[in-house]
């Protein structure tokens, strides 16, 4: 079996160039690499990745990125393990004290969303105004998972993006597993490893790979990231 390249190799190679070879991103695409998640949001600011091209800069605020560069924007980009998307659907019902409200924002809603603590204690209190609440604490139902679910789909962090796509791009592949399968057990054809699930072992090689821990307190699974798709647009949880 052929050596598996470093993943930002295999990105280069996948990535469109233009004539000269190299990648001509225009000034939308810095911002949106950035929102998506191909850069670590927890270790670097959006002026700090953004800085990073000033040297390829054009007069026409587009930048031109050759190999050298790009492979220099390694030390950027998210090298780890990506968990299933926070569902606020499955936050437990019932009393919530403040220390659980706080571990629950640090583990799980900060991660998801950039609102900022200051906002969703805001949030809380205006839930208890409304009568949301028993014992001085924050009672939790399905009018305050809908409004969770809304701060974080409002304002979703980058890594939760990143989350939701891969979710997607999961679930793709499995039906296509399915549907692989069915039509083999319908033919009665039998063939070995398809040539797009033997890449799919490839690639998964260059990511973490096996069961990770998660500080996230809901049900997660470690997933490979393909992040040349994100060039261009084109559990239950107890107190």
């Amino acid at each position: 079996m052929e050596d598996i390249k470093d993943p930002m190799e295999f990105i280069w190679d996948k990535v469109p160039k233009n004539k000269q070879g190299a990648i001509h991103y225009l000034p939308g695409d810095i911002p949106y690499l950035y929102r998506n998640g191909f850069v670590d949001s927890t270790r670097y600011t959006y002026d700090q990745w953004k800085k990073a091209f000033e040297d390829c800069k054009q007069d026409d605020d587009s930048y031109i990125v050759n190999k050298n560069k790009f492979l220099s924007l390694r030390t950027y980009r998210y090298n780890g393990p990506v968990f299933e998307p926070f569902d606020s659907n499955r936050v437990r019902e019932g009393e919530w004290t403040d220390e659980q409200l706080k571990k629950l924002f640090t583990l799980s809603i900060k991660v998801s969303s950039t609102i900022t603590e200051e906002i969703f204690w805001n949030s809380v209190s205006a839930l208890k105004k409304q009568g949301l609440v028993k014992n001085g604490n924050l009672l939790v139902n399905k009018t305050v998972k809908t409004q969770l679910g809304y701060l974080i789909e409002r304002f979703p962090s980058p890594r939760r993006r990143l989350e939701k796509e891969v979710s997607r791009l999961r679930e793709e592949r499995e039906t296509q597993v399915r549907n692989t399968a069915k039509n083999r057990n319908a033919s009665g054809y039998v063939i070995g490893k398809l040539s797009s699930e033997d890449k799919m072992e490839k690639f998964q090689k260059m990511q973490s790979s096996g069961p990770q821990k998660t500080t996230i307190p809901q049900p997660a699974t470690s997933e490979t990231i393909d992040l040349k798709k994100l060039k261009k647009p084109s559990g239950r949880i107890s107190g």
